[in-house]
C-alpha cells in the first residue's frame, strides 16, 4: 500500500479549485468579531497542515503541524506577551510530521504523535526541560496515518492510529518506558481512519474512527483489558470522516464529524447507553470537513470546521438547544482546513488551522462564553448577525441571527448602497433566513456592496450588516 494516504490525495484534489479562485479574485479575509486571528507561522515554507492545538497550565497555546517544503514536524508556542516561538520537533532526513497530534501533560511537557511517510512508521516526540526526544512507537507495517495522542491519568501517552497494511484500527501505549501495540478493531472491514483518542477517568482509552467499508462512524473502548466496538451513527449515509472525540465531565463521548453524502457537519453524543445524532450545519454548502471539537466546562460543544464550497473558516456551538453558526473568516481565501480546537479555563475557544492560500499556520481566539450544562441555556456575549458566504459569488447567502434567545427574526430586507430596498425575505425560523441573490423581480442583483437588515419579531429593524456580491 502506498505511503501517500487517500485522505492526503483527496485533500489536494478538493482544495485546488477553491485555492485558485482565492488567488485570483481577492485579498486575504478579515476575521469576524469576536474572533481574532494571528499568523502562528508565516513561512516562507509551505507550513500549517495537520495542526493540533493544546494549552499549557498558563493557558498559552501550543501547536504541532507539518512543514511540507522541508518534510519536517514543526512546533509553535505563544507566550503570554503574544510572541510566537517556532521550532523543529523532528528534523530528520525522512518526510516526518504528517497527521501530527499534540497533548500537553500536567508538567507542561509536549507529546506529539506523527507519521513518517518515508518509512511508513508511527513516531512519538516529547519535549521536556527544553529538549526534544523521539521514539518509534510502531514499525509493524505501514502504520501511523490518522494518528491521535492523549495522556492517561498516570501521565503516560497513548496513540490511536490506522494500520494501512492490515486495514485495522490500532492503539499504542507507553508504560515503564516501553511501547506496546494492539489491535483495537481487527474486523474484516477497512476500519480505523480519522481516529481521535481520549482517556476516561479510569484511564480506559476511547477512540472515535471511521469504517470505510460500511461508511459509518464508529466508537471503540477498552475496559478490563478488552476492546469493544459499536456504531455511533447507524444512518445509511457515509458518515464519520474527520471525527473528533471529547469526553464530557461524566465521561460520555461527544464526537464531531462529516457526512460525505449530504456534505454536512454532524455531532453525536452518547447518554444513558444511547447515541443521539444531530446535524449541526445542514446548509446547501459542502461544510464539515476538517472539523475539530472542544467542550467547555459545562460540556457544551464548540466546533471549528471548513466550508469547502467557499473556502471559509466556520465555527459552531450549541446554545439553548440550538446550534449557533459563526464565521471566523469569510474572505475570498482558503482558510479553515486541518482545524483543531481547545477551550481554556475561562471558557474561551482557541483554534489552529491551515491557510491554503498563504500556505501558513493560523491561530484564532474566540469569545468568552457563559458556561453551564449541555441541556441548559447559555447566554452569549452579544447578539449579532452572521452572513455566509461573504463575499458571495451570487449563490445562496445564509443569514443567521446569533443568540436567538435574545431576539428573533420575522424577515430580512436587502438594500443596495443607495438605500433602495431590493428584496424582503420572510424568515425560515426565529433565527435564520436564506437569500438567493435575486431582487423582487427575480433578477440577480448587481455586483458590489449590498446591505442585509434583519427585522425583529416586533417589526423593528436591527442593525444592518454588509454583504459583498462578486460576479
Amino acid at each position: 500500500m502506498s505511503h501517500v494516504s487517500w485522505k492526503t490525495l483527496r485533500f489536494f484534489a478538493l482544495i485546488a479549485p477553491v485555492a485558485i479562485c482565492a488567488l485570483v479574485l481577492a485579498p486575504a479575509g478579515i476575521a469576524n468579531a469576536p474572533f481574532s486571528i494571528e499568523t502562528a507561522d508565516g513561512g516562507p515554507a509551505f507550513v500549517g497542515q495537520y495542526t493540533s492545538i493544546a494549552l499549557d497550565s498558563q493557558g498559552n497555546p501550543h501547536i504541532s503541524y507539518y512543514d511540507d517544503d522541508n518534510g519536517n514536524l514543526k512546533y509553535a508556542s505563544r507566550s503570554g506577551v503574544g510572541v510566537w516561538t517556532r521550532e523543529l520537533g523532528d528534523a530528520s532526513t525522512h518526510q516526518v510530521g504528517l497527521y501530527s497530534s499534540l497533548a500537553i501533560d500536567a508538567s507542561d511537557n509536549a507529546h506529539i504523535s506523527y507519521y513518517d511517510r518515508t518509512t511508513g512508521h508511527l513516531w512519538y516526540a516529547r519535549k521536556a526541560n527544553g529538549l526534544w526526544s523521539r521514539q518509534m512507537a510502531d514499525a509493524g507495517g505501514d502504520v501511523g496515518v490518522d494518528c491521535a495522542i492523549a495522556i492517561d491519568p498516570q501521565g503516560n501517552p497513548g496513540i490511536s492510529y490506522y494500520d494501512g497494511t492490515n486495514n485495522d484500527l490500532k492503539y499504542a501505549h507507553k508504560s515503564g518506558g516501553v511501547w506496546s501495540t494492539e489491535v483495537a478493531d481487527g474486523s474484516d472491514d477497512d476500519s480505523g481512519h480519522f481516529t481521535s483518542l481520549a482517556f476516561d477517568s479510569q484511564g480506559d482509552p476511547c477512540i472515535s474512527y471511521y469504517d470505510q467499508t460500511v461508511g459509518k462512524l464508529m466508537y471503540a473502548k477498552k475496559t478490563g483489558g478488552t476492546w469493544s466496538t459499536e456504531v455511533a451513527d447507524d444512518s445509511d449515509n457515509n458518515r464519520g470522516l474527520f471525527s473528533s472525540l471529547k469526553l464530557d465531565s461524566q465521561g460520555r463521548p461527544c464526537i464531531s464529524y462529516y457526512d460525505a453524502n449530504d456534505q454536512n457537519l454532524m455531532f453525536a453524543h452518547k447518554s444513558g447507553g444511547t447515541w443521539s445524532v444531530e446535524t449541526v450545519d445542514g446548509s446547501d454548502l459542502d461544510v464539515g470537513r476538517e472539523c475539530g471539537l472542544a467542550l467547555d466546562a459545562g460540556g457544551g460543544p464548540h466546533i471549528t470546521y471548513y466550508d469547502n464550497t467557499n473556502g471559509h473558516w466556520l465555527y459552531a456551538h450549541k446554545s439553548s438547544g440550538t446550534w449557533q453558526i459563526q464565521v471566523i473568516d469569510d474572505g475570498i481565501n482558503n482558510r479553515g482546513q486541518f482545524g483543531s480546537a481547545v477551550m481554556d479555563a475561562g471558557g474561551r475557544v482557541h483554534i489552529a488551522c491551515f491557510d491554503a492560500t498563504a500556505t501558513t499556520l493560523l491561530y484564532a481566539r474566540g469569545p468568552v462564553e457563559m458556561v453551564v450544562g449541555v441541556e441548559d441555556s447559555r447566554t452569549l456575549e452579544a447578539s449579532r448577525v452572521t452572513i455566509y458566504p461573504n463575499p458571495s459569488r451570487g449563490g445562496m447567502v445564509h443569514i443567521r441571527l446569533a443568540a436567538s434567545q435574545l431576539a428573533g427574526l420575522s424577515a430580512v430586507d436587502i438594500f443596495d448602497a443607495q438605500g433602495r430596498r431590493l428584496r424582503r425575505i420572510h424568515a425560515e425560523s426565529r433565527a435564520a433566513a436564506d437569500w438567493d441573490g435575486l431582487d423582487e423581480q427575480g433578477i440577480p442583483v448587481k455586483a458590489g456592496v449590498q446591505f442585509v437588515r434583519p427585522i425583529g419579531l416586533d417589526g423593528k429593524p436591527l442593525p444592518a450588516e454588509r454583504v459583498v456580491v462578486v460576479r
